[in-house]
């Protein structure tokens, strides 16, 4: 008979909704790594915390990110995390993306360009001026003219 793990099931945390159950008193959690300043040596054994919140309060989990930009450069983020929820992207929809300016902002980035694309799309006239050189740029020229107007 094979023998069931006890840390995962379909049990939702009542906060979170995340499919965690309760660590049985005569078990031992054992906790990983995430944050980059932790000294290395001797485990820290601590007792009394007893489900994912107080362990999310007791250890405060954060870790340093390097994103890279568009133009190649280096977006450095310290990223937290205060309960599971933290953890997910979903999409980019979720609350890693959330909570990281970073990659928030991208993900407005995306949605500008989607939303413009589609509007090319469905007008006819623009997309026939994309499609001719000479077009493109005139209508080029005529936007970098409105822009330094502007500035």
């Amino acid at each position: 008979m094979a023998m069931k793990e006890n840390f995962i099931s379909m049990a939702p945390d009542e906060e979170s909704n995340a499919k965690v159950s309760l660590i049985d008193q005569n078990k031992t959690l054992m906790m990983d790594q995430y944050t980059s300043d932790v000294q290395p040596g001797t485990p820290e054994f601590v007792e009394g915390v007893t489900n994912i919140n107080e362990a999310f309060d007791r250890f405060k989990p954060q870790v340093e990110v390097n994103f890279t930009d568009a133009e190649g450069g280096t977006v450095t983020e310290n990223l937290k995390f205060g309960e599971l929820r933290d953890f997910e992207a979903n999409g980019g929809k979720g609350r890693l993306v959330d909570n990281s300016p970073f990659l928030s902002g991208t993900r407005k980035q995306i949605e500008v360009s989607a939303k413009v694309r589609k509007s090319i799309e469905k007008n006819r006239k623009l997309r026939d001026i994309l499609a001719d050189d000479q077009s493109r740029d005139e209508l080029k020229q005529m936007l970098q003219a409105m822009l330094d107007e502007l500035s």
